[in-house]
Parts: C-alpha cells; sequence; structure tokens
C-alpha cells in the first residue's frame, strides 16, 4: 500500500497490451491509468467499482474504461480464503489513445468511435449480443501478434462504439481529483469497507485509521467518490443485498441484517433509494427473469 497505485502498463514503444490474467483473485487495489482498458470477466464474482459508480459483477461481465478513470474489480472474500478452489480470469486489453489520431476522430466515418472514446470517460458496460461477439474477439486476439493484434482491436473497438447494448456507468459530474497519494488512502478506505461492511463501520475507526478527524475526512472522501462516505457503505451493502435477493435460503429481513442494516425499515428504505425499488419487488422481478416460461 505504501506504492501510489497509479499504474504504467504501456512502455513508450507500445500501442496496445493484451493480458489473459488467470489469479486466485483481481488486483485488489483501487488504481488508474492514462491508457483506456477494455475487461472481460471470463471467471470470477465481486463488487465493481468504476469512478464513482458501484455495482456486483461476475462472469462475463464487460467494461470499457478511459484514460485515468479510478477502476477496480474486488473478488468476493471467498477468493481472499487460502484454503479455497476458487480462481479468477480476465480477457483484457489496454491501449493508447495515440492508436486512434484526434484528426481521424473529427472525420465522419469515426462519429461512433469519438463518442465511444468521449463516454469512455464514465466507464461503459456491455451487454447483450455485444458481449458474445468481443468474448469471441478476445479469445482471438490470444493468438496473434504485432499488427495482426492491431487489426482485431480495431475490430473491437469497432464494435462496441456501434453498439447499442450498453450503459454508462459513472455520473455525469465526474471527474477525477485523484493525486498519487489518494490512491492510498482510498485503497485503504474500500479496503477497510468490503471486509467490515456486514457489520457497524464507525467513522471515527476509519478517520483515526488515515490519522484524521471524522470532520477532515470526510471532506476529503466525498470529492474523490462523488458521494459521502454513508452513501458509499450503503452502496457495497445494497449491492451485497441484491446477490442475496437472487437466492431462496434467506428471507428478506435476514439479508438486511446479513448486510449490516440493524432494522428492516432502514435496509428497505436504503434498498429503494439505491436500487429504485423495494427488495421484495427486486427478488420477484429477477426470480421471474430466471424461471423459464413452460
Amino acid at each position: 500500500m505504501n506504492v501510489p497505485n497509479i499504474e504504467k502498463t504501456l512502455n513508450p514503444d507500445e500501442l496496445f497490451l493484451f493480458k489473459d490474467l488467470i489469479s486466485p483473485h483481481f488486483n485488489p487495489n483501487w488504481h488508474f491509468h492514462p491508457e483506456l482498458q477494455i475487461s472481460f470477466i471470463v471467471r470470477g464474482k465481486g463488487t465493481r467499482f468504476i469512478a464513482d459508480h458501484v455495482e456486483t459483477f461476475e462472469e462475463e461481465d464487460l467494461v470499457l474504461t478511459g484514460p485515468n478513470v479510478p477502476h477496480l474489480w474486488r473478488n468476493d472474500e471467498a477468493y481472499f480464503n487460502q484454503n479455497n478452489n476458487l480462481s479468477t480470469r480476465g480477457l483484457v486489453i489496454y491501449f493508447n489513445s495515440e492508436l486512434l489520431h484526434s484528426a481521424l476522430l473529427q472525420k465522419n466515418e469515426f462519429y461512433h468511435i469519438n463518442k465511444l472514446i468521449k463516454n469512455s470517460a464514465r466507464g461503459i458496460e456491455f451487454y447483450g449480443e455485444t458481449k458474445k461477439e468481443i468474448k469471441g474477439l478476445l479469445l482471438k486476439m490470444e493468438k496473434v501478434k504485432g499488427f495482426k493484434g492491431i487489426l482485431i482491436l480495431l475490430e473491437i473497438i469497432d464494435v462496441l462504439a456501434n453498439s447499442k447494448n450498453y450503459s454508462l456507468l459513472a455520473s455525469p459530474a465526474y471527474t477525477n481529483v485523484l493525486k498519487a497519494d489518494d490512491t492510498n488512502k482510498m485503497s485503504l478506505v474500500y479496503e477497510y469497507v468490503m471486509t467490515n461492511f456486514k457489520s457497524k463501520i464507525a467513522l471515527e475507526d476509519i478517520s483515526n485509521m488515515l490519522n484524521m478527524t471524522t470532520t477532515s475526512f470526510c471532506k476529503y472522501f466525498k470529492p474523490r467518490a462523488n458521494k459521502t462516505f454513508t452513501r458509499f457503505v450503503n452502496e457495497i451493502r445494497i449491492g451485497h443485498a441484491r446477490k442475496l435477493l437472487l437466492q431462496d435460503n434467506l428471507n428478506i429481513s435476514e439479508i438486511g441484517y446479513e448486510c449490516g442494516f440493524s432494522t428492516l425499515s432502514n435496509f428497505n428504505k436504503q434498498f429503494k433509494s439505491i436500487a429504485n425499488m423495494p427488495p421484495h419487488e427486486y427478488r420477484k422481478l429477477f426470480l421471474k427473469i430466471k424461471t423459464p416460461i413452460s
């Protein structure tokens, strides 16, 4: 944690880099870098942080992040247990924006690609047929090198640019104000919350961990996360609740307590605020989707 998590992924003489990342868990550190990044999750589950957006992720998660957009795919706690048999795999491409010269992006033929690059500043999640098509191209890229890899990357960019199956993740007002030493502090905050969200989180504890007063911590955290610390914690808890609601072994009250809420009324209130529907409707909706129509 002592090294600033501003990553450098490309050498000066590289335009792109493809990686097939297989490990017990993904990089657990909150970080950003000057390259754009295409990430496809082949195997692994957890919570995804893109700028000020928080959401759970699982297999076949496909996201494009723009230059210097902070991000983290944080696996569930089970992946950090040395006695489990879990592992993760991600297909990732890092590429420099210089691959697409600014003069080209101004041409009519590059309108959709220009829009894609601009939207990447908020992080973009893709779904539907786009995921299937991109997965095939990524697996194809794994087998080639050099200029052929660039051709496949350009095809991937074209597919993403013309896809209608996407959603923007970070809020429109988000801007990255993180500095080098901020990534260390924010990583500590994320790690602490992800480890302790199921129990009561005292603002004093996390403030003391960063050698701050509670007032200074709140002033520090909000502009960097684009939300209050309380809202951030509740988003983590509601993200976990969404997973549990898709299972049948716990009732809604039990799920609320399992996710760190001391009362059912507060759980219902926070869930509706973040998910735009009460938990019982969320469960009903997604169980209906998962149940095949006979």
